[in-house]
């Protein structure tokens, strides 16, 4: 998670002192990142007989649709569904990590309802803490979450407030991704010791615990790591026996995980069979190639799990934004997880004294809101990032500095290219050829060109709209045919995003209402 160990720095003077570096240089550095996060250069590697499709059934089997689930998978395992509506998912979710021990029951239902008011529908807690809160490992009332050792005989009254906020969460349409225990970056702040100190055994039956536990809660993926090292193979086989004591207890609910900054869940545990589905944490710059790079080896369904937080970094309120669209129409169909300097850790004293509170509704916070949106408003769960530069197919010669995200996804834009990037649009269609989606980070200093007949209709007609990401407001442009090659400039100078649709289709404004919910008219 975004945590003090994160170095705040300003990127204003990164992109000013990565543009002066050689391009050899920078080239070493894309190499180096490439390094670290191509599949299989850091894998734990299962032992023989429990990798996928080895013929050995050594986990409980899955089910492969659960019912009574506010998320899970399909059928074919591609995109989320709530198996209790029957209607595809998008995540719109947020890190709050430190809400089972920092604040009191008030305070978490305070949190809750106003998440739910503005359509979040997942969030990331932690069911235990021993580095993020004011008094570590106690929650609000001295509640600790172990009589004994980290990882044994579990306190049943510290619990019952943990089934207490999952109960509240799923009566408000909220999906907790719920950490078993951090491990923390460098070994610090976390449970990473005690992971290291405890045995294979003990980490499993802590993890059984876990799943015979929350086996029926109907709003629970398993989230296993936390800032792990890859690299620390005593820490990463601990991880998998916690991820096998889950498993072996609760075939249900679906399981991802979280490594160090830089990896995706594919690049160390690809050959786990409990792994459902692809969280990626990266830095901006790196967002638009990796989550096209883990689209495109197509294992598992992906989602941005981690960015950098809104208030962190000298990250601007555009660049909150930005990452959310380029993850999603890069590759990331499943959604977005945002993150607040506050509110992660609700003013936890080491990191902030401002109020988390007042952040509820902060600049991010609404972004993140009618990103959800935007993209529930469409087939969300049909869209193909348009990796190939098919859709978005060409740009004047104004607007040739904002680059593709194929060259992202490929490499071609490198640390010394940095202004270049953060001028990056990015497009996805739908399957079916119903709707075209760009986002333009830096509005009408270029405009884009969007290969109309991409746009399937019955008579060749597209409608399209400018929706603004800020706020939510739409503005329709009009109807074109749907041929040829047409160019599109933002109203003004701040982020848009065009949406283009079959004009038959006869769909409301982007943002404007649930894509499930619409019946033709």
């Amino acid at each position: 998670m975004n945590s003090p160990h994160h170095t705040n720095w300003n990127r204003s003077r990164l992109a000013l002192v990565a543009s002066a570096l050689l391009f050899l240089g920078a080239t070493r550095v894309i190499v180096h990142s490439r390094q670290h996060s191509q599949l299989g250069t850091v894998r734990f590697h299962v032992p023989e007989g429990q990798k996928p499709n080895s013929g050995q059934a050594t986990d409980q089997p899955r089910l492969p649709s659960p019912t009574g689930q506010l998320i899970t998978l399909d059928p074919a395992g591609k995109y989320l569904v709530n198996s209790i509506s029957k209607k595809p998912v998008f995540i719109t979710g947020e890190d709050a990590w430190s809400l089972q021990v920092q604040l009191s029951d008030e305070d978490i239902l305070y949190y809750l309802d106003d998440r739910a008011s503005r359509s979040f529908n997942a969030i990331w807690v932690g069911l235990i803490d021993n580095a993020y809160s004011n008094h570590p490992p106690r929650d609000f009332y001295g509640n600790t979450p172990f009589n004994g050792p980290d990882f044994t005989n579990e306190n049943p009254t510290y619990w019952a407030r943990v089934d207490k906020t999952l109960h509240e969460a799923a009566a408000r349409g909220i999906t907790v991704f719920a950490s078993p225990a951090f491990v923390g970056a460098g070994c610090n702040g976390g449970y990473c010791q005690s992971y290291r100190s405890s045995s294979p055994d003990i980490v499993r039956a802590y993890g059984e615990f876990l799943g015979r536990r929350y086996r029926d809660f109907p709003n629970i993926v398993w989230l296993i790591g936390g800032d792990a090292d890859p690299l620390d193979k005593n820490v990463q086989s601990k991880l998998y026996a916690l991820a096998q004591g889950i498993r072996s207890a609760d075939p249900v609910h679906l399981m991802t995980t979280e490594n160090n900054r830089g990896n995706s869940s594919i690049d160390v545990w690809s050959e786990a069979k409990w792994l459902d589905l692809d969280a990626i944490y990266s830095e901006p710059r790196d967002i638009p190639r990796k989550s096209a790079a883990d689209y495109r080896i197509g294992t598992h369904p992906l989602l941005l799990f981690e960015d950098w937080y809104e208030g962190e970094h000298g990250i601007s309120e555009l660049e909150v934004r930005q990452q959310g669209y380029w993850a999603v129409l890069s590759g990331c169909t499943l959604g977005r997880f945002f993150g607040n300097y506050a509110i992660w850790n609700f003013t936890w004293h080491n990191a902030t004294t401002d109020s988390w509170k007042n952040q509820l509704g902060s600049a991010g916070s609404v972004g993140q809101e009618w990103l959800g949106k935007l993209f529930r408003s469409r087939a969300h769960w049909k869209l193909v990032p348009d990796l190939d530069h098919t859709v978005m197919s060409s740009e004047p010669e104004s607007s040739k500095k904002s680059g593709t995200v194929s060259q992202a996804a490929q490499g071609k834009i490198v640390k010394a290219t940095v202004p270049a990037l953060e001028m990056l649009s990015v497009a996805a269609q739908t399957s079916d050829g119903q709707t075209v989606i760009a986002y333009i980070p830096n509005g009408n200093a270029a405009s884009i060109a969007i290969t109309m007949d991409r746009i399937k209709d019955p008579r060749s007609q597209a409608k399209a709209w400018w929706f603004n990401p800020g706020d939510g407001s739409t503005r329709l442009i009009g109807a074109f045919p749907s041929n040829g090659v047409r160019q599109f400039a933002a109203p003004d100078a701040n982020d848009w995003v065009l949406v283009i649709d079959s004009l038959s289709a006869n769909l409301p404004p982007p943002g404007s209402k649930d894509f499930s919910e619409i019946r033709p008219q």
